[in-house]
């Protein structure tokens, strides 16, 4: 344990990670551009791990746009023998990791999934494919504790370390099915996706292991705290928007852009006695 650790005195200087390598999960995705985007705004470098090469390239073309220097790795978080791999080469070429985001999502739900009306992920629980359970806890939850150990073993040895997982408002509550439902009183035809009991059971399980391994890890210096938006606008519809935002205390859902300053929170010296939390982003949904 760093009981020598004493923090910059101006917050701007806490908030600095130059220099910091910043591993990202999901990376290849739409809320993994605007993590990296926030990392790399304070100084860090981060890379990208996604088994999707083409969102990675994507992510890493609009990051190299603004001048960020970023890399990306084709990673499958479910094959224990591919992050060894990537990992090795991690910290081969940079001998360190300082910040690990857990941010990927089983099928990675997005507007264009959403009009599918055959998408089994979207089944009812009671025709609930044992299947996608079973890929969504092992992308979702053994994913997370694959690349976690691997990356966490070199972060003991170092000493310092934060890891941030991303987990969700609904893995504090259990959504509102009402919002996918039609409501003829209110000319609502419903909607063709939910949110399934794989996906709120496995980001449950991201918050408690937030939780365990912030006292597993405390003496050796690595925090673990997790982030736990609510919807975030990525081109809803405007009947669904409708439909949430009225659950929403600030009336609306968050801008993905909102996200990034809790992630250069949770991932700076500015949160440096803060371990165990789960920050909930949520425009206050959980509280009423």
């Amino acid at each position: 344990m760093n009981r020598k650790f004493k923090p910059q005195a101006l917050l701007k200087n806490q908030l600095s990670l130059e220099n910091n390598i910043v591993v990202i999960s999901g990376g290849g995705g739409f809320l993994g551009l605007y993590f990296a985007e926030a990392v790399a705004e304070f100084g860090a470098i981060p890379l990208l791990l996604d088994i999707n090469k083409i969102g990675i390239d994507k992510n890493l073309n609009a990051l190299q746009k603004n001048n960020y220097t970023a890399f990306g790795f084709e990673c499958d978080i479910t094959d224990s023998a591919n992050i060894d791999l990537i990992v090795s080469k991690i910290i081969e070429k940079y001998k360190k990791v300082d910040v690990l985001i857990n941010a990927t999502n089983f099928v990675g739900i997005n507007p264009s999934d959403f009009e599918d009306d055959t998408n089994q992920y979207f089944a009812s629980f009671e025709n609930y494919s044992e299947d996608l359970w079973e890929q969504s806890i092992k992308l979702n939850l053994t994913g997370t504790f694959l690349l976690t150990q691997k990356i966490g073993r070199f972060m003991v040895k170092k000493e310092s370390g934060s890891i941030i997982n991303i987990a969700s408002d609904v893995g504090v509550i259990s959504p509102d099915h009402r919002i996918y439902k039609p409501d003829p009183q209110n000319n609502y035809q419903g909607m063709n996706f939910n949110t399934p009991l794989s996906y709120s059971v496995s980001k449950a399980g991201i918050i408690h292991m937030t939780r365990y391994l912030a006292t597993y890890w405390a003496e050796k210096g690595i925090r673990v705290n997790a982030i736990s938006p609510a919807g975030v606008n990525n081109n809803h519809s405007e009947e669904f928007t409708k439909k949430l935002t009225n659950l929403i205390p600030l009336g609306r859902m968050a801008f993905p852009q909102e996200l990034k300053g809790p992630i250069v929170f949770l991932a700076s010296d500015a949160s440096s006695f803060i371990t165990g939390s789960n920050l909930i982003v949520d425009g206050g949904r959980t509280i009423w």
